[in-house]
């Protein structure tokens, strides 16, 4: 009798404990929020699910970031914070103080982290804050320079007074280059101009961590002056999509197909790129000032934090399990190298050295890519915990400050077919009348003039 009572009181407390979802083993799924600008989001789904399954077969995942529902979408830290939900969520370290201030990460000891060693310095130390970590590593990024192999000069080209040397101002004014003149970049967001204002501020002063500017007298003024030079060194259709026609990655179509003597984005840019284009592709982190050299590089990163409300539900060491998972070298060549519909990687930057080792057996930029980490120690690109705040206040502002005073023109399309020379005068003069007059430049050639029988004209002042 004795041992029939105490079965019947286990099973009664096994049930309980059941109905109750307490402790991890009552979870059957975890839900996460993946970072969603990438190249091809749907295989690091994918590779997760899989070796997830090799782990802890009895837990389902759902991916919150892929929801068709616009108010469920994961937006990588930048407008939104993790849902309440999300057991697991990855963001841009740029946030990183920002939801560890609002007890959104939970701490991880160093013992929890599965392969510690293998991580990039920047990465690894970047997410820990006096012997704990508050989230695992899992992309890098940089503002790259992309230039054809043979381009010497620009190889060469150390500082940003000798790149602009080489690619001149105003050199074009239409969208898409005409030939290999030129760069493009984008400038487009207020996020990616604050953001760009940091990493330049930075190559100037060195100052870490990074002082933020409340108001306009502020703002470093040189660094201001230099974003301006960017701008002029591309054009200002190309560079601020004012049309939003832009596509993601489509700059670096346009250099693969032979627009542009240059082109400023990140790695994953080459996955945009014809494989002959790659063969022939040269890259370097951007230089933004005239002093780079002087100071630590400034890398970009994507981090995987453990939401602390996965304590309430009690999977929070099921979420760390998950998040170990997500970093693991396997699952990242698995999340970013070719896959069964794609020949060809992501070209997304790791952060652990294992991972650009094994991609560059198959894909030998991988190891010119590892080299821009290990020939720059660079630092992580973090903002304080009121970063949110300061963009909120500073990002526009430093967007309109970078676009003042552009001077190199715009194209516009003409009313009409412009036939000759002779008869382009009028037909411009009129375009142009109220955006600064005619600057005696038109043409009906692609890609300014983008369809047949169009002509455009060179304007001195941009209007839109």
């Amino acid at each position: 009798m004795k041992k029939l009572i105490n079965f019947s009181m286990t099973l009664i407390l096994a049930l309980s404990i059941s109905l109750l979802g307490i402790g991890d083993a009552s979870a059957t799924t975890l839900k996460v929020e993946l970072y969603p600008w990438v190249p091809r989001i749907d295989q690091f789904e994918t590779a997760i699910k899989a070796e997830w399954a090799n782990v802890r077969p009895d837990v389902d995942l759902e991916f919150i970031s892929s929801s068709s529902d616009p108010s469920l979408s994961w937006d990588g830290g930048y407008h939104t914070d993790p849902s309440p939900d999300a057991d697991v969520y990855v963001f841009d370290a740029m946030f990183f103080d920002y939801f560890r201030n609002k007890n959104l990460l939970e701490p991880i000891q160093a013992s929890e982290i599965n392969n510690l060693n293998d991580f990039v310095s920047y990465a690894i130390d970047g997410v820990q804050v006096n012997g704990t970590y508050y989230a695992i590593p899992q992309l890098g990024c940089a503002n790259i320079l992309f230039y054809q192999k043979g381009d010497t000069a620009i190889a060469k080209a150390t500082n940003l007074s000798e790149i602009k040397n080489e690619l001149c101002s105003c050199s074009y004014t239409s969208e898409i280059p005409p030939d290999r003149r030129g760069i493009m970049l984008d400038m487009v967001g207020s996020t990616t101009n604050a953001s760009l204002y940091i990493d330049i501020a930075h190559s100037l002063t060195g100052q870490y961590p990074f002082p933020l500017p409340w108001n306009q007298s502020q703002l470093n003024a040189e660094a201001i002056d230099n974003m301006q030079e960017l701008l002029a060194m591309s054009s200002y259709e190309n560079a601020t999509d004012p049309d939003g026609s832009i596509k993601a990655y489509e700059r670096a179509a346009w250099f693969s197909d032979g627009w542009g003597r240059a082109l400023m984005g990140y790695t994953e840019a080459m996955s945009n790129m014809s494989e002959k284009t790659r063969q022939n592709i040269g890259f370097k982190v951007m230089p933004l000032s005239n002093e780079d050299e002087s100071y630590p590089g400034v890398f970009y990163a994507d981090v995987i934090g453990v939401n602390t409300t996965t304590e309430q539900r009690g999977t929070r060491d099921l979420a760390v399990q998950l998040a170990n998972t997500m970093a693991a070298s396997t699952t990242m060549v698995a999340s970013i190298g070719a896959d069964a519909s794609n020949s060809y990687p992501q070209y997304l930057m790791a952060t652990r050295p294992s991972v650009f080792n094994t991609l560059k057996q198959s894909f030998p930029l991988y190891g010119d890519m590892f080299s821009l980490i290990t020939d720059n120690n660079p630092i992580m690109f973090k903002v304080n915990e009121q970063s949110r705040t300061w963009l909120g206040e500073m990002a526009s502002e430093i967007r309109t400050d970078a676009r003042e005073d552009y001077s190199c023109g715009c194209d516009y399309s003409s009313s009409q077919l412009i036939p000759n020379n002779s008869a382009a005068a009028a037909i411009c003069e009129a375009t142009c009348s109220d955006r600064g007059g005619w600057s005696g430049q038109w043409t009906n050639a692609y890609p300014a003039a983008e369809k047949p029988g169009t002509s455009v004209c060179g304007c001195n002042a941009c209007s839109f």
